[in-house]
């Protein structure tokens, strides 16, 4: 029975993470659409803002519960809130070093999406939405670093599409397993997210 609680415990956590993570890259492509005038010193603050907060979320979900998430997740969330501090201590940043900045973020912080996806693929339905959501990243951002040379501003269209779409894909998984954790108590013991949990670090 205790077992059936911690699985139902850790897909409201995980999929409140998720839902979290796709509100703020929902916003942050939204915004840079929408901000007008914008400026290379505003998507460096809002860049920086976005992965502290993101990167945030997943340190807190890695060091706050038992057992420990897959190393995966403590990963992709040191590599974005180092992305954020260099952003915020670096803002005469300039266009061309930012864009290789974010790509570089995107790719990294991608691939430790499709590795924790792949992990979860037997104990969690969706884990499909986080494996693309993983891709989409990773691509978008060999995308930005292979081809800055239009500098961020001139990147503007596709990263508010990629952080959209990336956002949208959180948010299905994120709601996909709040949903799974009303009926994780019918499931038998063993099954699901607890055997994730529990053998998945790195």
């Amino acid at each position: 029975m205790s077992e059936m609680l911690n699985e139902q415990k850790m897909l409201r956590r995980l999929g409140a993470v998720l839902v979290i993570r796709g509100i703020l890259a929902v916003l942050f492509g939204v915004l840079v659409i929408v901000w007008p005038a914008v400026t290379v010193l505003a998507i460096v603050f809002l860049f920086g803002f976005y992965a502290l907060v993101d990167g945030g979320a997943n340190l807190y979900d890695y060091f706050s519960h038992r057992p420990r998430p897959s190393g995966w997740t403590l990963a992709g969330g040191i590599v974005s809130v180092l992305a954020g501090i260099v952003a915020f201590a670096w803002p005469g940043i300039t266009a061309l070093w930012l864009a290789l900045l974010i790509g570089a973020w995107a790719f990294v912080l991608g691939v430790t999406q499709i590795a924790v996806s792949v992990q979860a693929r037997k104990a969690i339905r969706s884990w499909w939405a986080w494996l693309a959501a993983g891709i989409a990243l990773a691509l978008f951002g060999l995308y930005v670093f292979f081809f800055p040379g239009a500098g961020i501003l001139g990147l503007l269209g596709v990263v508010a599409a990629f952080s959209f779409a990336t956002g949208i894909l959180l948010l299905a998984s994120g709601f996909q397993l709040l949903r799974v954790s009303g009926w994780a108590q019918g499931r038998r013991p063993g099954s699901g997210s607890a055997a994730f949990g529990g053998g998945a670090g790195a």
